[in-house]
């Protein structure tokens, strides 16, 4: 498979003819996505086999593969996995996936130790180089199972019948709502927080990587690095109530900087592509 960095995927305005045979593939795809990752999370819970709990963070890989095969068999899935090789952007676009998330999670730790002079609690300056290891786990042990399917897969084939708004809405909730056994399985993270803020958070992110998606012409690995940078970033500063003796606070600034984030890159970008300088990205 040659690693291009241009795609011949088609841009908004760009008619084009939906086969009947593909109008239920992304029913089909959430559908699978759900199913293979919830059963394998419900597996793990009950065998108490972490293994089982990392492998249905792939379900929406998976499912992107599959009926990415039945409908455009093997060209199908190369020009899947060639959006990972749109890397001629503009640094400003790296820039934006590697840095924001940090950016706004220091000044809601900030904001919280100013308001209530509680000071927060790094980690250990001694070990950066758990920077590097958790943002490597993170990247193939929990993101690579998630964007090929709902950012490679999914969002092109939304912007073909909604905007690119309503497109990151749809996703953002489905997404969301494809975290929930983890809400209920002991020892996870997501126990410690409030289901509603969570999804909140989602809807606001998945906004965010549809604007990067359309301004970098569909690249995948931009949505990678910020989806992995976030993560990360979440899980090594004292954001999450695990990491501050219970305290939401943080976590609650965060996901509102985020809503403003949001808000204005809809302002600026418009609702329709998110985009001033390219349509959105369809296939």
């Amino acid at each position: 498979m040659k690693c291009n960095n241009e795609i011949n995927g088609m841009i908004a305005d760009r008619p084009s003819k939906v086969s009947s045979k593909k109008k239920y593939s992304l029913i089909i795809f959430f559908t699978l996505s759900y199913v293979i990752s919830w059963t394998l999370w419900i597996l793990s819970d009950v065998f108490d086999l972490s293994t089982l709990e990392i492998l249905g963070r792939f379900g929406p890989f998976i499912s992107a593969v599959i009926v990415t095969y039945i409908y455009g068999r093997w060209s199908g899935i190369k020009a899947l996995f060639r959006k990972l090789c749109i890397w001629k952007v503009n640094f400003k676009w790296y820039a934006f996936a590697f840095l924001s998330t940090a950016v706004v999670a220091m000044i809601s730790i900030g904001a919280n130790q100013l308001f209530s002079g509680i000071k927060p609690i790094y980690n250990d300056p001694s070990q950066w180089y758990l920077i590097f290891v958790v943002f490597f786990y993170v990247l193939f042990l929990s993101v690579m199972g998630e964007e090929i399917g709902w950012r490679g897969f999914a969002l092109p084939r939304l912007q073909k019948k909604y905007n690119a708004i309503t497109s990151g809405v749809i996703i953002g909730v489905l997404w969301g709502l494809w975290h929930l056994p983890l809400f209920f399985m002991d020892g996870e993270f997501h126990q410690t927080i409030p289901f509603g803020l969570f999804l909140v958070q989602d809807i606001a992110l998945s906004i965010i990587m549809t604007w990067l998606y359309n301004n970098t012409k569909g690249s995948l690995l931009i949505a990678h690095l910020f989806h992995t940078s976030s993560n990360a970033t979440i899980g090594l500063l004292p954001i999450l109530p695990m990491d501050t003796n219970g305290d939401l606070t943080p976590l609650y600034i965060t996901v509102a900087i985020l809503i403003l984030i949001t808000v204005l890159i809809v302002v600026i970008s418009g609702p329709e592509h998110l985009s001033r300088k390219y349509k959105r990205y369809i296939e």
